[in-house]
């Protein structure tokens, strides 16, 4: 091959080599001669798998064991499209025969029904998974199957709130997100409330949710007892951070008693920006803000008594609120240096929220319980996955 004269490099000719065969490979459409391969695998693995069953039983029986009885068809929806008429072996006086191929009742691969419930939890409808699969996979696939195969997300819902906990969290966040759920012909606003953890060892994860009317003592209660039952009896928890909710103070109080409580920085300094005039509030809050970056509590203290000095005359109520929770929102201090950022707000368990509207926001609202559990069950599952074998870095700097 040669330009002007002179021959190509060779990564050149082999760049130029590879996009031609890949461009000539998709002008025909590969896919029926891989589904042909692949019903010839699977037809041969099962035979092969229903010899080795026959064999056994006859050398462990001494009876006389089951024999062949022909074969029945099937389809099979894959990653490549329908496959269809799958010979599938019998054998004789009732026996069935267990393949590992795929289940008895299976009629989507399971990559195809991961592939499915993907789309789903995107943010798109059940028609339009369908229609979008459908042209993907060359068959037919309906809303209906679409909605068959996202419910099976339920038994994995179940097993995520029954999951055991390791009694190894130093850190629990708590906060709660709103959600809209159709009861009849009727929309209602939902509570979810929410448990992130951070354990000695500086894995994050979220660990728990529930749903209620609000956020009241007995719904926070319920959850945490909850958590304690599952293995969290809180032997090496120091702090629990959240927002001025009384039920919830209440909640952690009872079930955690020996952990301290951490007021949310964020939060309360927007509660105390509501107090004062709207010329005031960028320069109280920039005060404000001195008092939680101080090196210690002697000195979040002395900047809490210069802050209070200047602003008990112009915004006394603003003051107020920030005087009553002071011990709760410096208990942060008490921790590592490099942990201070990530306890001082719920900033953390907030990120996770925006995650969960971004991908609910298209549904408008959820037509039953079960079905934005499965929602929020898969956005937490996949930011747990994501954050498996990254632990925080502050954490594991023990200074």
């Amino acid at each position: 091959m040669e330009a002007k004269g002179r021959a190509l490099p060779q990564s050149q000719i082999l760049k130029e080599w590879h996009l031609e065969v890949k461009e000539n490979f998709w002008e025909v459409d590969a896919k029926p001669h891989i589904r042909q391969l692949l019903k010839a695998f699977m037809e041969k693995t099962m035979t092969q798998e229903l010899s080795e069953i026959l064999l056994r039983e006859r050398y462990d029986s001494v009876e006389e064991g089951p024999y062949r009885n022909g074969f029945y068809h099937r389809s099979l929806v894959t990653q490549f499209g329908l496959v269809e008429s799958i010979r599938v072996p019998r054998i004789r006086e009732g026996n069935i025969f267990k393949t590992r191929v795929f289940k008895r009742y299976q009629r989507y691969q399971t990559v195809v029904e991961d592939m499915i419930r993907d789309v789903f939890l995107a943010g798109i409808s059940t028609r339009r998974v369908g229609e979008a699969v459908s042209k993907l996979l060359d068959t037919d696939v309906s809303s209906g199957t679409v909605s068959n195969i996202t419910k099976k997300l339920d038994e994995k819902v179940h097993a995520f709130h029954k999951a055991p906990i390791l009694d190894e969290y130093q850190y629990l966040i708590l906060d709660g997100i709103t959600l809209k759920i159709l009861y009849g012909a009727k929309y209602h606003k939902r509570k979810v409330l929410v448990v992130y953890g951070i354990t000695v060892f500086g894995q994050r994860k979220l660990l728990a949710f529930k749903q209620a009317k609000g956020e009241s003592q007995s719904s926070w209660e319920s959850l945490l007892w909850s958590l304690y039952e599952r293995g969290l009896k809180g032997e090496h928890l120091k702090l629990i951070v959240m927002d001025g909710s009384a039920g919830l103070k209440s909640a952690a109080e009872l079930v955690y008693p020996q952990a301290r409580i951490q007021r949310c920085w964020a939060h309360k300094l927007r509660n105390v920006s509501n107090y004062c005039r709207k010329k005031y509030e960028k320069d109280l809050v920039a005060g404000a803000r001195r008092i939680y970056k101080a090196a210690n509590r002697s000195m979040a203290i002395a900047e809490f008594k210069a802050w209070k000095k200047a602003w008990a005359r112009i915004a006394p109520d603003a003051v107020h609120c920030m005087e009553k929770d002071l011990e709760e929102l410096l208990n942060f201090l008490d921790c590592p240096k490099s942990h201070r950022i990530k306890v001082r707000t719920t900033n953390a368990i907030e990120r996770s929220f925006r995650e969960v509207r971004r991908r609910t926001k298209v549904f408008t609202c959820f037509s039953n319980t079960a079905s934005s559990e499965r929602i929020i069950y898969a956005i937490f599952n996949h930011l747990n996955q994501n954050w498996k074998d990254r632990p925080l870095k502050q954490f594991t700097q023990f200074r």
